[in-house]
């Protein structure tokens, strides 16, 4: 099976799982991906270098060192090696239906990808 893999340049959809996160256990955040570091061999470690579009202006620039819990074909699921309360992120292909749920200001006719380097 093909594994997923980030690639820098590129926009993923996020989603953030924590308790942190209020009754919903989720945010969702589109992220740029900017560098993304293996750790030693075997060990499911990475630091991930990415621009983190919603949070303030300021700090979206954001590493964290994390540790794969699953990889498909289609996702990765990773856990923060430095968050606690523990936090999990699952990244994969952004989507205009991902959009259009999360983000309702972005119009349907509107390119994604424009519209994510304008907003961001």
């Amino acid at each position: 099976m093909q594994r997923y893999t980030l690639k820098p340049g590129t926009w993923y959809a996020c989603e953030l799982i924590g308790d942190e996160f209020g009754e919903d256990k989720c945010s969702y955040s589109p992220i740029k991906i900017q560098r993304v570091q293996p750790g030693k061999s075997g060990n499911r470690r990475l630091h991930l270098h990415f621009h983190h579009a919603n949070y303030s202006e300021g700090v979206r620039d954001k590493v964290y060192e994390l540790t794969t819990v699953e990889r498909g074909a289609s996702f990765l699921l990773a856990k923060s090696a430095t968050h606690e309360p523990p936090r999990y992120l699952q990244i994969y292909d952004i989507t205009p239906e991902w959009v259009a749920r999360h983000f309702p200001q972005h119009r349907p006719d509107e390119d994604i990808q424009g519209w994510l380097e304008r907003h961001a």
